[in-house]
């Protein structure tokens, strides 16, 4: 006969196995008081408080679990991206629309309204006027897109936080060829 175990929570008696109740070696048959649906709704109620008092703080903790996992399991991380990165161009209408998530999804804008500003900048790049320029450039604090930018111009202005005074000076340091 198996054996059955009483959830200190909820008072419900299930079967004292891993289905219903966590590892625990000092716990009674070696797992926890609590069945699984009790625990897992207290760590979630827990979670909902320290996200409340602090979500800054809760979402570097995520970033930092994340990040530790990512370069802990470097290779099936890369692994896994390739082959989600392989089954989305396969599908190409899948693959359209996440191309158009990525140039202007996070920014509300539809594919009409990215034409529009391309049409408006003749198609070219709002800095360097390359053609064709595939990067929505938008502001970090208002999310509010600016320009369509050549690759290049996107990572320029991204690499100087987008800070007129530092791009100067290094415009000015180019002019003069001092350094």
């Amino acid at each position: 006969m198996q054996q059955m175990k009483l959830c200190r929570k909820c008072k419900n008696e299930y079967p004292a196995t891993l289905e219903y109740f966590y590892k625990n070696s000092g716990g009674k048959y070696g797992l926890t008081p609590r069945c699984k649906s009790c625990v897992n709704e207290d760590n979630a109620e827990s979670h909902a408080r320290r996200k409340a008092k602090d979500p800054d703080k809760v979402k570097e903790q995520g970033n930092k679990r994340s990040t530790k996992h990512y370069h802990k399991n470097l290779e099936l991380s890369r692994k896994r991206a390739r082959e989600s990165a392989a089954r989305s161009r396969a599908d190409p209408e899948k693959y359209a629309k996440i191309q158009a998530r990525k140039r202007g999804g996070a920014a509300g804008l539809t594919p009409e309204e990215i034409e529009k500003i391309r049409e408006k900048q003749d198609n070219l790049c709002a800095i360097c006027e390359d053609p064709d320029p595939t990067d929505l450039d938008h502001c970090h604090d208002t999310g509010d897109v600016r320009w369509l930018l050549c690759k290049h111009c996107n990572r320029g202005l991204g690499a100087f936080r987008d800070n007129p005074d530092i791009m100067e000076k290094a415009a000015a340091m180019l002019r003069t060829r001092k350094g």
